[in-house]
Order: structure tokens, then sequence, then C-alpha cells
């Protein structure tokens, strides 16, 4: 029985380590943070986030995207280096209580590794009013800037 149990432990901390490594980033690269731009060039938001850099190119971003009176908003998401070019989708949603607004938006971008910069589309799902739905699709610019 005590070889069992002894067994059991072993296979269990075996496993736990494996799914633990497997699941870490493997390099800090530190603060990231853009300015998005709608199509016309106004500003819109502002993503901040810490990014991790794994095996094969792949980049793990955590943090927030952050506009108006609600504040930051969590957002995550990955990246993948191709070529020159940088290929990130990003998730963040929220309520924002002032409004009664209910928010989700999958965002994707097309970033130059060189300068950081590119070209963004989104679709975000709203409430108006907490019961009808928006669509909506929305695209344009984004720019590195200081992290604050």
């Amino acid at each position: 029985m005590k070889k069992k149990i002894f067994l059991s432990l072993l296979v269990s901390v075996c496993v736990f380590t494996t799914a633990s490594k497997a699941l870490a980033a493997d390099k800090y690269l530190g603060n990231f943070c853009w300015q998005v731009f709608n199509s016309a060039g106004q500003p819109y938001w502002i993503y901040k986030f810490g990014v991790y850099e794994k095996e094969g190119g792949h980049l793990s971003l955590f943090g927030s995207i952050g506009y108006g009176a609600n504040g930051p908003s969590a957002a995550h998401g990955n990246a993948i280096s191709i070529g020159g070019n940088i290929k990130m989708t990003i998730v963040s949603s929220d309520y924002e209580e002032a409004e009664g607004q209910v928010w989700s938006e999958t965002f994707t971008a097309t970033l130059n590794a060189s300068t950081l910069s590119g070209e963004w589309n989104a679709l975000s799902l709203e409430t108006d009013d907490g019961i009808n739905v928006i669509t909506k699709f929305q695209m344009g610019s984004m720019s590195p800037i200081a992290c604050n």
C-alpha cells in the first residue's frame, strides 16, 4: 500500500513539474505600451503589457487596456514573430458601471518588428443598455509609447 501511495505521489510531482515548465514563460522582455489610433488618426486607448518570450518566437502578453473614466481593464494576448513582422492577438472585456455597458473585444495587429508600429483591426460586442448587443468592427494604427 505504501508503494502505491509513494508511486502516485512521485508521478503527481513529475506531472506537476512538467506542466509548470510548459506553462511558464521563458524570458521577461519588459513592459511595452502602445497608443492605439482610429482610422482618422485620433487617439483611442493605450495598451500596457508585460511581455514574455517563449521558444520559437512566441510572445505572451499580460496587462491592461486603458481609456476613459472607467480606468484600466484587463487584457491579455499572444504574438508571434514572422519574418520582419509581429502578428498580435489581444482579448479584453469589462463592465462599465457608469454607462451600464458590457463589452468584449478581440483585437489583431500586424506590427513592423523594428518599429513596433503597425495596423490593427478589432471586432467587439457591446451592450448599449445591458440587453441589446451591438457588433462593431474598427481599424486603425498603433505606435509604441513610453509606459507610465
